[in-house]
């Protein structure tokens, strides 16, 4: 990964060709993200917009691809697994004879993986890293979405808050978004540690 420079623009296009040209490469190699603070919008033709980039050619996925083999080789796990740039995201994908493992436990370990890797190749892939070990994320998904419905029927109809067990940044994701589905409940996070409690309530 190149270092990270800022530029500005009065178009998003126009800051990413910009980028290119300072780093020497094509605008398919530029991963940005956008300076909030920064950007001002005065109307269509008056604007500015700041992006942050730095350039991808591939290599790091690579480094991403061989990080992980010599992570099993140490850990002595029997497990295969595939990289998949895909266009919002980079996704992972686990198999193997030791997955028990993995997803013991609600999938701490697979849970764990993920939050190395994002802390380690995020920003050197350009992207969020996602991990997937036979479709445990998408059962989870099923799982708790249905759970936050049955709980949000609960709450309506009682009228009293309901605490869920201590959940992970993954599962909490998929309860908030279950719950912001109803216009008169709210949910809260509460906690300071990776694992937190979650609160349904009326608003």
């Amino acid at each position: 990964m190149s270092e990270k420079k800022e530029f500005c623009s009065s178009s998003l296009k126009e800051a990413i060709a910009l980028a290119a040209g300072e780093f020497k490469t094509s605008e398919d190699n530029v991963k940005y993200e956008i300076i909030t603070g920064k950007t001002k919008y005065f109307g269509y033709k008056q604007r500015e917009i700041y992006i942050r980039a730095w350039t991808c050619d591939g290599t790091n996925e690579q480094q991403l691809h061989s990080f992980i083999a010599r992570m099993f080789k140490g850990m002595e796990l029997s497990m295969d697994f595939e990289v998949h740039d895909r266009k919002n995201y980079v996704l992972v994908n686990f198999w193997g004879s030791d997955f028990k493992i993995l997803l013991y436990h609600n999938g701490n370990l697979l849970n764990a993986i993920q939050y190395l890797l994002n802390r380690l190749y995020s920003d050197e892939v350009g992207k969020k890293i996602y991990c997937e070990c036979e479709n445990f994320r998408k059962n989870r998904e099923r799982e708790l979405s249905a759970l936050a419905h049955r709980y949000a029927r609960e709450v309506k109809r009682d009228g009293r808050s309901i605490d869920l067990k201590e959940l992970n940044p993954f599962e909490r994701r998929i309860i908030h978004m279950t719950i912001n589905k109803y216009s008169d409940l709210e949910s809260k996070s509460d906690g300071d540690s990776f694992l937190k409690i979650i609160t349904i309530r009326k608003k």
